[in-house]
Parts: C-alpha cells; sequence; structure tokens
C-alpha cells in the first residue's frame, strides 16, 4: 500500500514538474516558433492533387539484400557475406536473373590474423584485386561500359574495413542491375519506372563515380525514383511536426503530393552536399517528394511518404505526374500507403534465415567432407 504522499505525488509526477520553470516555457514558445517558420515554407501553390488516370507506366522495383557476415557469423575466422540482388515487376513480367556475389571475409580481411608488417598492405591489395575482378564480368563488366564506371571510381573508402567494403559493394551491385534494367526495356522501346528502394544517392565512393552516374541517367532520361521507407522528415520531433501540421492544412479528402520545401530539408540534413542535387560534389542526386496516397487516416501522418525525383526531371511537371501516379496506381493499404512491388521486390531479393540456414548446412558438411574442419551448428 503506498505512502499517503505517494497517493498525492504518483511516481515522483510533481517532483518533475516542479522543476519545469516560465524559463523553460519561453524557450519552447521559440521551438514553436520555428515550426511555424518551417510550415510557412510550402507555398500551397506547389501542393498537387494526384492524378490516377495519367499514368501508362509500367512499375519494376528493384532491391538488394545481404550482409558481411550472413554465414557462420559466430565464427568470425570462417565467416562470409552475401549480397543478392533481384526485381519484380508490375506487369508480373519475368525479370533478369538476379545477381548473386559472395564475399570471403577469410579471404580478403585479417580475420586469421596474419602475421608480418606486410600484412596490412597484402590484404588491401587482394581486396583491390577482388574489386577488379569483378569489373572485369557481369554484371559491373556491362555497368562500366555503359556507364564509364570503372574500379578506380570507388576510391579508398571502399576498402577502409569489413562493413565499408560490404555496403559499397551492394550499392553498386544494384545501380548495376539498375543500368541494366533501364537499358534492356529502353531498347524493347517499353516505358516504365524504375523503383529503388531507398534515397536516389551513393556515399562512401569518389565523386567521379556520382557525376558519371548522375550524367549516364541524365543523358537517357531514364525514369527512376528512389522510395524512402525510413527518413529523418518523419522521424525527429521538429520536421515531423511541420509535416503533421502540412497534413493537415492541405489533405482535404484528396490524394496529395509535392516537394519538400529547402527549409525544412536544409533544417533535418545540414550539409548541403545531404540533401541538394544542386549542390558541387553532393551525393544525391534527387529531390525530395512527400506524398499521402490515403487521405482518410486515423492520423494525419499515417501513409504518408517519402520519395525522390532525379534532379533532371524537376522542371517537367508531366514527367512527376506520371511517376506520382504510377506510385499511387501501386499504393497499399497493408504497407501503410507505400508502394507494394517494393515488398515482392524483396521478397526475391531476400536472403532470409530459412536460406541462410540451407547453405549452411550443405556449406559446412561440404567443409568437413573435404578439410576435416567440423563446424558445429550454433543457433542464431
Amino acid at each position: 500500500m503506498p505512502y499517503t504522499s505517494q497517493m498525492n505525488n504518483p511516481l515522483g509526477v510533481s517532483d518533475f514538474l516542479e522543476q519545469i520553470s516560465e524559463q523553460d516555457y519561453e524557450l519552447l514558445k521559440e521551438v514553436n516558433h520555428l515550426v511555424e517558420q518551417l510550415t510557412r515554407s510550402l507555398n500551397p501553390a506547389s501542393v498537387r492533387q494526384v492524378t490516377p488516370a495519367s499514368s501508362n507506366c509500367r512499375l519494376i522495383t528493384i532491391a538488394v539484400d545481404g550482409g558481411s557476415s550472413l554465414l557462420f557469423p559466430q565464427f568470425r575466422e570462417i565467416s562470409l557475406g552475401m549480397i543478392r540482388v533481384s526485381a519484380f515487376g508490375s506487369d508480373l513480367e519475368e525479370q533478369p536473373e538476379p545477381v548473386v556475389k559472395v564475399i570471403k571475409n577469410y579471404e580478403l580481411f585479417d580475420i586469421l590474423k596474419t602475421q608480418g608488417e606486410n600484412a596490412g598492405r597484402l590484404l588491401r591489395a587482394k581486396r583491390r584485386e577482388f574489386v577488379e575482378s569483378l569489373f572485369r564480368e557481369p554484371p559491373l563488366q556491362e555497368f562500366s561500359a555503359e556507364t564509364g564506371i570503372n574500379y578506380e571510381d570507388l576510391g579508398e573508402y571502399v576498402y577502409r574495413d569489413l562493413e565499408s567494403f560490404t555496403n559499397v559493394l551492394r550499392s553498386i551491385l544494384e545501380w548495376a542491375y539498375i543500368v541494366a534494367l533501364a537499358k534492356k526495356y529502353k531498347d524493347a522501346g517499353i516505358k516504365v519506372v524504375l523503383v529503388r528502394d531507398g534515397r536516389l544517392e551513393q556515399h562512401g565512393v569518389r565523386n567521379s563515380f556520382i557525376e558519371k552516374l548522375k550524367e549516364h541517367f541524365a543523358t537517357r532520361q531514364t525514369r527512376i525514383v528512389g522510395v524512402v521507407k525510413s527518413t529523418k522528415l518523419l522521424r525527429e520531433g521538429i520536421p515531423s511536426l511541420v509535416i503533421l501540421r502540412w497534413m493537415s492544412q492541405h489533405v482535404k479528402g484528396n490524394p496529395v503530393y509535392f516537394r519538400v520545401p529547402d527549409e525544412l530539408m536544409r533544417y533535418t540534413f545540414g550539409f548541403e552536399r545531404q540533401w541538394n542535387p544542386d549542390y558541387h560534389e553532393s551525393f544525391v542526386f534527387g529531390y525530395r517528394y512527400i506524398g499521402k496516397f490515403y487521405p482518410e487516416t486515423y492520423s494525419p501522418l499515417q501513409s504518408v511518404i517519402t520519395f525522390d525525383v532525379p534532379f533532371y526531371f524537376a522542371e517537367d511537371q508531366q514527367f512527376i505526374e506520371d511517376i506520382v501516379s504510377t506510385l499511387y496506381n501501386h499504393r497499399s493499404v497493408l504497407h501503410d500507403g507505400s508502394i507494394s512491388t517494393i515488398s515482392e521486390a524483396h521478397e526475391r531479393a531476400s536472403i532470409d534465415s530459412a536460406v541462410v540456414n540451407l547453405i549452411e548446412n550443405e556449406l559446412r558438411h561440404q567443409i568437413q567432407q573435404k578439410t576435416g574442419l567440423c563446424i558445429p551448428a550454433i543457433g542464431r
């Protein structure tokens, strides 16, 4: 039974509230002023209604999965990574075979604790040799021929550690798959919208890589959009409050979309190279848009999605309408208003635990048979 004082002050609420002063409330007024200022940055005329019937494009979604230590993660000396890229088309047409690459951590990194002062240099040379070999075979061989990008455009960051190595390889294999898909459909004269699961950006490489990729897409007017599942715009306090007010003000029973004003992007992301494709040496090449495709929701922020539209279509309102209309036609209430084909693409690219266990079991048997090394099965 609580003491009498506890009944009057449950969980010490008053002890906490007594320490919030009038000065604190004055400071919080400044936060509200900031929210109001950022809210005013959106021109009401730039908020547009979705026109569903305007699109006649197919939608092809690309997804990538995998990591640095998927196989035998408990035994870092023999662990292996794997990357898998795949696609799904809204028309259910067969897409190119998934790209699968295995990264042998024990061969490329100092996991065996190689002795000697030259060990680091030798291992770095092995990683470089591995990357160079990738550019001599599909799909990076064709990617290089199409874009002019080669292994030297990756720079040095990729070789820094296992995580950096895997993440950069994931991205370039995904871009290679996207470039190949774009060429396939363009050569066939078929109008498609390619959806990348994530931002239209690439970091961790030299600026020459980004510039060549941007030039390739811009020259060919590639119809690509990046759908962003998780963003600071919706996760963090001030930006989400601003977007909440926009939704409350502009969603009046109709699906809408608009480009995010620079003022909110600048506040949220800080460094301009992180969000502004016009900025020198920016690693992004898309402008951020917000869409709400299900206007009637319990909360104004429900079913809000964010997506990147390429810089070279910034002034082409007809293209943007086509993009938005295509996305709208594939929205799904099961995925909180986002694009249903993204989940389908992930299913095809997914390296889930069941697949990993199957591969591990087979590889465990082969390793024991050919080397005598017995690797016990350990639960994850």
